[in-house]
């Protein structure tokens, strides 16, 4: 395992091959930059991507914007607009009033808005200073190592875990290999719980740096790096090995964490032999003439490499040229820095930033330079750190300049091979550089030569392999068909990169299971599911519901209580084992999880999971999830929302206002059941709601009694406009001309009665849109009357009565005057349901956005 992703890390390529040389089955697991998993092949080794996300992360920044707005003495922006909201509210409804009353209200109303506007301007100079206040606490507090927990410091930790973790349950392994600090703990628990289930598993810390003296710049304060420490101290003991790259590194780790063994030391060589024939020229590629000096920096980019100054050094070397080959690293804009510098001195014309090649090309690559730089500045890792591309510049041939950071200096003054400058000091960088550039202390090829062959990566990978060896031992032994396992592991020829291409894993077709959950909105995640098994045959589609204990529930495959969904642990991790095992494509309904409150309380933690074990994951939003109750109350006139502090509206907006971001944000398919919803997401897919026309379908004539009966069945009455149609039909009753029923908190199969004996149904009169009940009555033959606004009519021919709150009674005496018109209407709702609602359409966007197989 390890934190990154992979194409760059030669330590970790060049390890996986040279135990998979001696018979290991390796598989190197980390992180994609695609979003999506990813299996690849290199050679023997097995690769797989997965994607990290910010879960933990935007969660504790979220937690810690909280805290300190509890603590604000400004009044919140959003309070202070929705009080302005209300009071405009007010205003417009006094300005209806011509009468003195009104006018001495509308007064002091406006003298209200007079008084929030300057308290907005004290609190708007109030915040500036709260801002600078916590920037100043952060400051202080970044700079102090004291109590840095991990837990705390550090919750992308616990993201990574949340990639990770799962994927590495779900393989057949016998040891984890962890590459640097980030991933100790992942490595440690993966061992418990597979240990715990019976079956032999270790771990072997593999420590690239020195935690206590990592480089701090950029976000890297001295808190995380005690943070990083306070990890490593906790797991490091519990590794069955522990190996790193240099012997003063060795000995500092078994000093500072007391381990009973020195760790192993494999250091960071290249492997020997001719350069790569196919490896580009940096020179050529550069457009270079032999004879101009050309300096050259390969690797990780950042402030504490110290590449600065050897940029600030080209200003006193007029005719020399410094390629920067730039590896992605943490500080993804430090290159970007460099060259501002570089246009800020007036040498920009000679700094180059050049994209990496393969790691088996870069010593033949930097091989036309004429000097290889190691400016590191003085950090505690950089202290003891020899890094691979030291190796790399003398396989190419190249003199290096390094600063004197002690391991490396000692090893270059030793060995006789370039010069050293005191780190960070230009003009010591320029006085021992201009005699490497006029080709003094350059060492001849065979001494280098002479010099790498026992340090090359053939004898380190040999004592890796041994440590494998003491490691597994007599299981290895008996897991070779000629029992030559052990001896391989000691001996085994090493691979190296050059000699092999990562190509993606071939993948085995296979029909498609889609899963959907945990809302199951008004029985529609089952109609989806069922749509698609019958336009995609071959595929399997199952869906998930929380029983909440309420009499509507509908049909699902998988009902889990609403406790166990909320605090069963073990429910949700047999649930997520038994998902990635199975589950190739994934909806996830209304921005909730469906594994429980185990990643997270809304859908990102288990999308990560989902995507990091392969399934491809999409979101679908049913209503007031994602409706902006403030941009409904903008649109329409009658909307529910219009006042911002009504509880319902300000928990609906909170709602909105924490979700929406979070779906905008998703890279993945997005599907919304009503036309309206595409307002709050313009590019989602419309995935119609789906009813079975044939069981709601009705005999029973429409408008033909002589007094009809009228069904209004609101799910949730308060946005139903369930208040207007009540006035309505109480004048309507009492005047003898309908039969009026409320229908409400009913299973299923009553409503579905109810519906189909009537002859009128009432939807909706606040929002503007129609759904499911609209449909299932105009499946029904039923005459369906409810405001839709001119937004959503103008998707098509909609055979729904116009009506609204100030018109629905004239509207409903029109119809009655004029059945005629009013059954063309119903009975062209058939149709109508027919063609857009009956499961084809939606089949079909679930199978073209998702790309489901069958067989």
């Amino acid at each position: 395992m390890v934190g990154n992703d992979v194409r760059h890390d030669t330590r970790v390529l060049k390890s996986a091959l040279a135990l998979a040389d001696a018979g290991l089955g390796v598989t190197v697991l980390g992180l994609s930059t695609t979003g999506r998993r990813e299996e690849s092949d290199l050679g023997p080794v097995r690769i797989i991507r997965v994607p990290a996300g910010r879960v933990v992360r935007d969660a504790a920044a979220v937690q810690r914007s909280r805290r300190r707005s509890r603590l604000a003495l400004a009044v919140p922006e959003e309070e202070r607009q929705a009080r302005e909201q209300r009071l405009t509210l007010r205003q417009r409804d006094r300005e209806l009033q011509d009468d003195l009353g009104a006018r001495v209200r509308a007064a002091q109303v406006d003298l209200a808005h007079r008084s929030v506007r300057a308290r907005a301007e004290a609190d708007r100079r109030l915040r500036r200073v709260e801002r600078l206040g916590w920037r100043l606490v952060d400051a202080a507090v970044s700079r102090s190592p004291v109590a840095a927990s991990w837990r705390r410091v550090l919750p992308e930790i616990d993201d990574y875990a949340l990639a990770l973790g799962p994927v590495v349950d779900s393989l057949e392994w016998d040891v984890i290999h962890a590459h640097d600090v980030h991933l100790v703990g992942i490595a440690s628990h993966a061992v418990a719980r597979r240990r715990r289930s019976g079956r032999r598993a270790d771990w072997v810390y593999d420590a690239h740096e020195y935690v206590a003296g990592i480089s701090l710049y950029g976000s890297r304060t001295r808190r995380k790096r005690a943070a990083y420490l306070d990890l490593e101290r906790e797991y490091i003991r519990d590794a069955a090995a522990v190996i790193t790259v240099t012997d003063p590194l060795a000995d500092r780790l078994r000093r500072d964490h007391r381990l009973r063994e020195r760790p192993t030391v494999v250091m960071n060589s290249p492997v020997l032999g001719p350069l790569s024939p196919d490896a580009p020229s940096l020179r050529r590629t550069l457009g270079l003439a032999d004879e101009v000096p050309l300096l050259v920096y390969a690797g990780g980019v950042s402030a504490a490499r110290g590449i600065g100054t050897a940029v600030e050094a080209l200003v006193r070397l007029p005719s020399a040229h410094l390629a920067v080959v730039a590896v992605p690293s943490v500080d993804v804009q430090a290159a970007q820095r460099l060259a501002e510098l570089a246009e800020r001195l007036g040498v920009d014309d000679r700094f180059h930033l050049v994209d990496p090649v393969a790691p088996e090309q870069v010593s033949a690559f930097v091989s036309s330079a004429d000097v290889g730089l190691l400016p590191l500045l003085h950090f505690g890792s950089h202290e003891v750190a020899l890094a691979n591309k030291l190796f790399e510049y003398l396989q190419g041939g190249l003199p290096v300049l390094v600063s004197d950071c002690r391991a490396q200096a000692d090893f270059v003054s030793t060995h006789g091979v370039g010069r050293v400058h005191v780190a960070g000091d230009v003009d010591s960088f320029v006085r021992e550089v201009e005699p490497l550039l006029r080709g003094e202390s350059v060492p001849a090829p065979g001494l280098v030569a002479e010099l790498l062959a026992p340090l090359a990566w053939e004898h380190q990978a040999e004592r890796l392999r041994g440590v494998y060896a003491a490691l597994l031992g007599d299981e290895v032994r008996h897991s070779a068909a000629d029992g030559s396992a052990p001896a391989a592991l000691r001996t085994a020829r090493v691979t190296e990169l050059a000699d092999v291409v990562e190509v993606p894993a071939p993948t085995a077709a296979r029909p498609s299971v889609l899963a959907i959950g945990p809302a199951n909105m008004a029985g529609q995640a089952w109609e989806w599911a069922r749509a698609a098994e019958r336009v995609v045959p071959g595929v399997r589609a199952e869906v998930l519901s929380v029983d909440r204990g309420s009499a509507v529930a509908f049909e699902a495959d998988v009902v889990v209580p609403a406790s166990t969904f909320a605090r069963d642990r073990g429910w949700a991790e047999r649930r997520q084992t038994e998902a990635l095992a199975t589950w190739t494509h994934a909806l996830l309904e209304a921005g909730r999880p469906v594994f429980g409150t185990m990643n997270g309380r809304d859908f990102t933690g288990d999308a990560n999971v989902l995507r990091a074990g392969g399934v491809e994951v999409g979101l679908v939003m049913h209503g007031s999830e994602i409706r902006s109750p403030a941009g409904n109350a903008a649109r329409s006139p009658w909307s529910p929302f219009r006042d911002p502090g009504e509880p319902l509206t300000r928990r609906l907006q909170e709602q909105w206002e924490t979700l929406h971001p979070r779906v905008r944000a998703f890279d993945g398919p997005v599907f919304v059941s009503t036309p309206d919803l595409l307002v709050d997401l313009p590019e989602a897919h419309l995935l119609p709601v789906v009813v079975d026309v044939d069981a709601w379908a009705s005999a029973a004539p429409v408008l033909e009694r002589e007094v009809p009966r009228v069904v209004h069945a609101p799910s949730r009455a308060a946005l139903k406009g369930s208040e207007h149609v009540e006035r309505v039909m109480a004048r309507l009753v009492a005047d003898g001309l309908v039969e009026y029923v409320r229908v409400e908190g009913v299973p299923p199969d009553e409503v579905r009665a109810a519906v189909r004996s009537c002859d009128i149904v009432l939807d909706q009169f606040s929002i503007g849109t129609y759904g499911v009940l609209a449909a299932e009555a105009m499946a029904a033959g039923r005459l369906v009357v409810s405001y839709v606004s001119p937004l959503v009519r103008r998707a098509g021919e909609l055979p729904i009565v116009e009506a609204t709150p100030e018109d629905l009674e004239e509207v409903l005496r029109s119809v009655l005057a004029d059945r005629d018109a009013a059954q063309a209407t119903a009975a062209a709702g058939v149709a109508f349901v027919r063609e857009h609602h009956d499961g084809r359409r939606s089949g079909e966007v679930l199978r073209d956005v998702l790309g489901l197989r069958g067989t």
